[in-house]
């Protein structure tokens, strides 16, 4: 991946964003749009922050879909059974 400085970004993007929407690097870094050793861009903030979440969001999330798979399998019996009484119906008829 290519790693830019601010400045270059903006340039190239040709917007005016702060450094607050950005995560730049502490240390310096080989810029490839001015061609110098600067803090470049690593990510943007807010997808950051959400690549964090998920590890948060995660056990809730394979809780969820544990209990879904339960509840589809303690059903599945009343639901062919309402099938077969349907098919019956219409059989009559």
């Amino acid at each position: 991946m290519a790693d830019f400085c601010l400045e270059c970004w903006n340039k190239i993007n040709e917007t005016n964003y702060s450094s607050k929407k950005y995560i730049i690097s502490k240390e310096a870094r080989f810029c490839e749009g001015c061609a110098e050793w600067k803090p470049v861009i690593i990510a943007e903030r807010k997808y950051y922050y959400w690549h964090k979440f998920r590890f948060i969001i995660f056990p809730f999330e394979l809780l969820a879909k544990i209990v879904y798979l339960l509840w589809r399998i303690l059903i599945l019996p009343y639901l062919l059974y309402r099938y077969h009484q349907a098919k019956k119906q219409v059989n009559k008829k």
